[in-house]
């Protein structure tokens, strides 16, 4: 869709476990050493980041093939309004969370405003488009199969898309109010500390006529990513 719209009617290391044998300062084990446990894979899904599309802002690289299936990060997100801690969830949409992480790693996300606000039947804070257009891509592409569906319940962070399978891009969304969605937009976690930022962006509300309808625009009070970083 035009504006990336979303349609109204719409982050765990692998453990390397080893056996040990009590022993004391300078004499020798006795006995012959236990086997030792070999490193357990995090469980992983492949990931097909398809390259192509236009972003004037420039393009991001593409993250690998291999995304783990499980695992939570904390990236802490700074905007000109105050920080945001985001608890990403790769169980929940892990080719989703695998990107987020590796455009956040690329400093992709810094500088760029969250362009889009919903306030009427879907409420939720749009970011991520180094454009400003809603129409700006990270140079690829991407679907996420193993996504789960879950609920938008307030402070849901998940994918924006064109609403249909393979238009994941850098856009996502922040749910400031509990939305009734179709799951079609991966949900990548959620917003752990900082909602009152988004309140502030929210209760300002939209300006009149920039958007796709009552309710529905560039928010009046800007919000600019400065920074994301993991930890």
């Amino acid at each position: 869709m035009p504006r990336r719209r979303i349609v109204l009617a719409l982050l765990a290391a692998p453990l390397l476990v080893t056996s040990c044998t009590a022993s004391v300062p300078g004499r020798p084990v006795a006995g012959p050493l236990p086997a030792t446990t070999a490193t357990t894979a995090a469980p992983t899904v492949a990931c097909e980041y398809v390259v192509g599309g236009q972003s004037p802002a420039g393009k991001a690289t593409p993250p690998s093939r291999d995304a783990e299936a499980t695992g939570a990060v904390r990236l802490t997100v700074g905007t000109d309004g105050g920080e945001l801690e985001l608890e990403l969830d790769a169980a929940s949409a892990p080719c989703s969370v695998h990107s987020f992480r590796s455009l956040a790693d690329q400093g992709f996300f810094d500088g760029t405003s969250c362009h889009r606000l919903t306030t009427v039947g879907l409420f939720v804070l749009q970011c991520g488009d180094a454009t400003g257009t809603g129409q700006g891509t990270p140079g690829y592409a991407f679907d996420d199969p193993a996504a789960v569906p879950g609920e938008y319940r307030r402070g849901v962070v998940a994918m924006a898309n064109a609403s249909a399978p393979g238009t994941n891009g850098s856009q996502f969304f922040i749910v400031h109010r509990d939305s009734d969605l179709a799951p079609e937009y991966p949900i990548v976690g959620r917003v752990a500390e900082g909602m009152d930022v988004v309140d502030v962006v929210a209760s300002a509300g939209v300006v009149p006529g920039s958007g796709l309808g009552e309710g529905d625009g560039r928010p009046v009070r800007p919000l600019t990513i400065t920074s994301t970083e993991e930890g």
